[in-house]
């Protein structure tokens, strides 16, 4: 079965290398400290991350019409594997010189391993809009679900299975000078899947540059039972990626 997954997320990636040829590619590396209350604890992540988007003549490529990526994560304790694709539908778009309107759909292949615990798989399905003003500000809406696969090491079952909902909201926003600011509120970040509506709030920085090349930073935290009792942190992040368009 993991296998499998692993097999289409693949291909499912590399199909839209020959769907699109005008196309952008990119590699980012990146690091980080991680302090989770739950059995992840403290540990600190590496990931790579390869990835294709629709190329266009702003320098930041700026609002693709399709994405799509596979990225990999590992740490001493899990190892995680995510792969994506995104495209907007441009019959249900609008664009004038000012902004420009996108609906279109993403789908989310992620599988984890917690050496000696437990194997997961997550695949949803989400609607997504766009507004982009100026090619300033950026603003990105996410809406969906999705279904969890797990198989506990010490558990004589093949597989649990559970159904989530899925919501986010991102806000970007760019300088002339290629400074980039942007925060988020995600149910779900590119590595972890929770089942519960476990907001992850994040806020960062970045500098884009013209040579393709591109330095980030953010700091996230996870509030849990937010909205049920007296809500607190069970999750601290801080992120820094390095990444370069070709």
């Amino acid at each position: 079965m993991k296998r499998f997954f692993l097999l289409f997320g693949f291909i499912f990636s590399c199909a839209f290398c020959f769907a699109f040829p005008r196309v952008s590619q990119f590699v980012e590396v990146g690091t980080g400290y991680v302090v989770a209350k739950n059995v992840e604890r403290d540990f600190n992540p590496f990931n790579f991350t390869y990835g294709i988007e629709e190329k266009n003549e702003n320098f930041l490529n700026f609002a693709p019409n399709f994405k799509a990526l596979a990225s990999v994560q590992f740490s001493d304790k899990i190892f995680d594997f995510t792969t994506l694709g995104t495209y907007f539908i441009p019959q249900l778009g609008q664009e004038t010189e000012s902004q420009k309107i996108g609906f279109g759909a993403e789908f989310i292949y992620h599988f984890q391993r917690y050496y000696d615990l437990y194997s997961e798989h997550d695949i949803y399905l989400e609607s997504v809009f766009r507004l982009v003003l100026k090619d300033r500000l950026f603003f990105l809406a996410n809406l969906g679900s999705g279904f969890k696969f797990a198989q506990i090491d010490a558990v004589d079952r093949d597989f649990l299975w559970d159904f989530s909902l899925s919501g986010s909201v991102a806000l970007n926003y760019y300088f002339d000078c290629g400074a980039e600011i942007y925060g988020s509120v995600v149910s779900h970040s590119l590595y972890r899947y929770p089942l519960a509506f476990t907001p992850l709030y994040s806020l960062g920085f970045a500098w884009n540059f013209k040579s393709g090349f591109r330095l980030s930073s953010d700091f996230c935290l996870r509030l849990r039972d937010q909205f049920v009792v007296t809500p607190y942190i069970d999750r601290y992040e801080w992120n820094l990626k390095a990444r370069f368009s070709f």
